[in-house]
């Protein structure tokens, strides 16, 4: 069993980050990574991710938009949005939109590797029930 993670962000650097945070932890799976929202979508409705890591900002599109298709079509998935853009308006528009996380790329990143192995705990432990 692993955690099945994508990631949407457009930014080629986020994505190495993520591909080297994810290589050092077997429980994670990164099952796709898209750079537009188009793709996104796509790899969502191929791959069902248990998360998903979404930038607030994807080439100049709102992350909210995916966000609010993601709740209303895949309410299972849990969508941590991920941003430069730190202000408290933003990380209450996207707890109130659904999102399970803020993650601030600026000084929290680090964290997503310690809430993803959480994530992937909590749900180990309810396919034992």
């Amino acid at each position: 069993m692993t955690l099945r993670v994508a990631s949407i962000d457009d930014s080629p650097t986020i994505t190495k980050h993520l591909n080297y945070l994810f290589k050092k932890h077997d429980e994670i799976e990164w099952v796709g990574h898209a750079f537009d929202l188009a793709e996104g979508k796509k790899i969502i409705k191929s791959q069902l991710p248990d998360v998903i890591l979404l930038d607030i900002m994807v080439n100049e599109e709102s992350g909210f938009e995916l966000l609010h298709f993601i709740k209303q079509n895949y309410p299972d998935i849990e969508v941590y949005m991920l941003s430069n853009l730190s202000d408290e308006i933003y990380i209450k528009k996207s707890k109130q939109q659904g999102a399970s996380q803020f993650i601030d790329k600026s000084f929290d990143f680090e964290s997503i590797s310690s809430l993803l192995l959480k994530k992937y705990e909590d749900k180990k432990s309810e396919q034992k029930y």
